[in-house]
């Protein structure tokens, strides 16, 4: 794993578990397909940008992408 990968993995959970998602409920053995994916989304995603740090592209795209249920 490399630390891009774990930085995602961790900001993923954190922002799961401090807002209402539909990844709230996921198995813990069942996010883990859901983490890669994401990543893999990022990393061609328009968040993805030079001009920020890795942490806020991040931050931003699940903000953006991780929706929230209303």
């Amino acid at each position: 794993m490399t630390y891009s990968e774990f930085l995602f993995s961790q900001l993923f959970m954190n922002h799961i578990q401090n807002n209402i998602t539909r990844y709230n409920e996921v198995e813990y053995d069942l996010i883990f397909s859901e983490i890669l994916r994401h990543h893999e989304l990022f990393l061609i995603s328009d968040e993805n940008i030079d001009t920020q740090s890795e942490y806020d592209c991040i931050v931003d795209y699940l903000e953006k992408n991780v929706s929230l249920i209303k």
